[in-house]
């Protein structure tokens, strides 16, 4: 692949040209730039030349943007701005980073994001300094600019200490209309196969969807069709709120949906599955920082595992 000085125009006649079109005026744009007017319309010639297309009509005293113009405009302020944030970023303090944590997508909005608002509010100060990273992909969680990670079913690591947060339980749930609609009784797990069954896709292969929570109770599928498969955790929960249909839910991921009646438990029967989800702390990085927002998550889990969701099981 060609490299960008032979794939662009000059950065200089883009800057130009940024400036003339938020103007709408070369003049203007040219006091902003500290040239002359006359340097501004060469500029812009030398890029339209090079486009091969006119970026500016005439309109009055101004200029305004043909089509074409406004294009480039969008592209062009995007770049421009994602070019500042970067230098912004590599020439601030390190310091300035603060603390990175790290989570898969489904726990950083089901229990994670939660547990952070809180956080913020106990901690206002500390918090500003706190940047999360969300992933499906576990090496990405444990980057090196990450300080602290939730980690599903991770084995040891050398240069991260892990502490248990709480295990792996899955068990049916469907909204209050579905289940007014196709019944809450069960005569065995296997009498699940007849309702629409919500999936996911298992991105890493420790995940565990209908088929391994079957499997676990010696339910064979052959007959395991499900009615939709989703790529995000979330959007399966969101699906089984609007009634479409059973989904597994997470222990501690679906509590809150459970307690506030969103989401019903169909049936008792539920799969320890044997993994757990571990808050992993990088062993080279620890503060005081840390430290104080690491303890607040594990304490977090006997806040938010105060409601007894087997009381929440149906009669």
């Amino acid at each position: 692949m060609k490299s960008f000085r032979h794939r662009l125009p000059p950065l200089h006649a883009l800057l130009v040209f940024e400036a003339a079109a938020r103007q709408q005026n070369f003049s203007r744009a040219a006091r902003e730039l500290h040239v002359s007017q006359a340097a501004v319309s060469q500029q812009v010639r030398a890029l339209e030349a090079y486009l091969e297309t006119p970026l500016f009509r005439r309109a009055g005293r101004g200029v305004a943007l043909t089509r074409q113009g406004e294009q480039l405009q969008e592209r062009v302020n995007a770049a421009l701005s994602y070019l500042v944030d970067a230098v912004e970023t590599v020439t601030s303090p390190q310091t300035a980073m603060g603390i990175s944590l790290a989570a898969n997508t489904a726990i950083s909005h089901l229990w994670l994001g939660p547990a952070v608002h809180a956080f913020r509010r106990r901690y206002p100060a500390e918090a500003t300094r706190l940047r999360l990273v969300t992933s499906d992909h576990s090496h990405d969680l444990v980057a090196d600019d990450v300080d602290i990670a939730i980690l599903y079913d991770s084995p040891p690591r050398l240069e991260w200490s892990l502490e248990p947060l709480f295990e792996e339980c899955l068990f049916p749930v469907a909204a209050p209309a579905y289940l007014d609609r196709y019944g809450r009784d069960l005569e065995g797990p296997e009498a699940l196969l007849a309702h629409r069954l919500l999936d996911f896709e298992r991105i890493e292969p420790n995940w565990v969807n209908w088929g391994r929570w079957f499997g676990a109770l010696g339910v064979a599928t052959n007959e395991l069709v499900p009615e939709a498969v989703f790529n995000s955790y979330s959007l399966l929960l969101d699906a089984a709120e609007q009634g479409q249909g059973v989904a597994l839910g997470t222990r501690h991921q679906v509590d809150a949906r459970l307690a506030d009646g969103t989401l019903e438990r169909l049936g008792a029967y539920q799969v320890k599955t044997g993994c757990h989800y571990w808050l992993a702390r990088r062993r080279q990085q620890e503060s005081p920082e840390i430290a104080l927002l690491s303890d607040w998550l594990l304490g977090w889990v006997g806040r938010e595992a105060s409601t007894d969701t087997s009381a929440l099981l149906p009669r």
